[in-house]
């Protein structure tokens, strides 16, 4: 009953005046998370760029709109904006995993034309608008309890592990050898503290929060994949809007992108400092493969998207991943074996 009522209060979306559009705006996190938090940051230089021209009203998060329907709301034009993590929702957009799995940055993807080669599947399947991949770059790792084990191909042994994760990275682990547990964040303390799991995948920035450093000791290096979150439109409301607010919203974004991945990478190297000082062991990918074990996580979600939408992975991989090795390792810091940049 309670979410009927606030779906009700949040239908009531597009409010404007004679030369001024407010839009309605709920986001995967409530705003406290990092990436709500640091995403507030273009809602605030929106408004001020788009001061009697168009506003976003941030209703909040899980609190007002349950995680698994907010693209729902979106396509219906409950809400009229869906700040998110693409990966969550592959179910209803499974051409998000191109974002996820891509060596590309979101300045390259507006550049090459990746971002308008999504446009038809956020217009066809939640008959929105993407206006940008807002936050990139950070990508996942595995954290263990126990010191990790390699195969002989020198990639990870999770063989007999049960390691917490989203769906998104459940391919990969299972490859590796792992057993898969789907643990919600704020359980994730008690999970490793009752020994329920033995470790965890998880994005390099954030790991500090959870606080469960007594209980995890080692991470393999390096990160592999990437952030891939998004804000979205409803169509209908963009196709409403005039140029000008239309304008200020790519712009912002387009601002955005870059200035979140520059920040992202300098709260990531915070937290290794930190995690290091903490006494979390980083163990790296041995004989030179670390560039062998993120391509193999890349292949892993490029064969699922394939698996159930072929002609929509043959359309996006050539602009998300491309093959030539210097592209392959350009993503906005030099990559190396050793490096914890996606």
């Amino acid at each position: 009953m309670k979410y009927w009522f606030i779906i009700s209060l949040l239908a009531v979306t597009g409010s404007a005046s004679a030369a001024e559009t407010t839009l309605t705006l709920v986001s995967s996190w409530n705003r406290q998370q990092n990436f709500t938090a640091l995403f507030m940051d273009y809602v605030d230089a929106v408004n001020t760029a788009g001061k009697g021209i168009v506003q976003i009203d941030f209703r909040g998060g899980p609190e007002v709109m349950p995680q698994r329907q907010l693209f729902y709301a979106l396509r219906r034009g409950v809400i009229d904006m869906a700040f998110g993590g693409i990966t969550y929702y592959r179910g209803v957009l499974p051409e998000g995993d191109a974002i996820f799995a891509s060596t590309i940055t979101p300045m390259q993807a507006r550049k090459n034309g990746a971002l308008d080669a999504l446009q038809p599947y956020w217009r066809k399947r939640i008959n929105a608008h993407l206006i940008g991949w807002m936050q990139s770059g950070v990508g996942v790792n595995i954290y263990l309890a126990d010191e990790p084990r390699f195969h002989s191909n020198n990639m990870p042994d999770l063989t007999g592990l049960k390691i917490r994760t989203s769906p998104s990275n459940r391919e990969i682990l299972t490859r590796l050898g792992g057993r898969t547990i789907q643990i919600a964040v704020k359980e994730i303390y008690t999970a490793m503290q009752r020994g329920t799991v033995d470790g965890l995948a998880f994005t390099t920035t954030g790991f500090p929060d959870l606080g469960i450093q007594r209980f995890v000791k080692y991470r393999i290096d390096p990160a592999f994949l990437q952030l891939a979150i998004c804000l979205q439109i409803n169509l209908d409301t963009w196709n409403r809007l005039g140029e000008d607010a239309r304008r200020i919203l790519t712009e912002q974004a387009a601002l955005y992108e870059r200035r979140s991945r520059e920040k992202f990478f300098r709260i990531q190297d915070e937290e290794l400092a930190l995690l290091e000082a903490q006494g979390l062991t980083a163990v790296r990918i041995p004989g030179g493969s670390g560039n062998a074990y993120r391509a193999l996580a890349h292949d892993v979600v490029w064969e699922r998207l394939a698996a159930r939408e072929p002609d929509s992975a043959t359309t996006l991989k050539p602009f998300f991943y491309p093959q030539s090795k210097s592209q392959s390792k350009n993503q906005g810091k030099t990559q190396s074996t050793d490096d914890n940049s996606p």
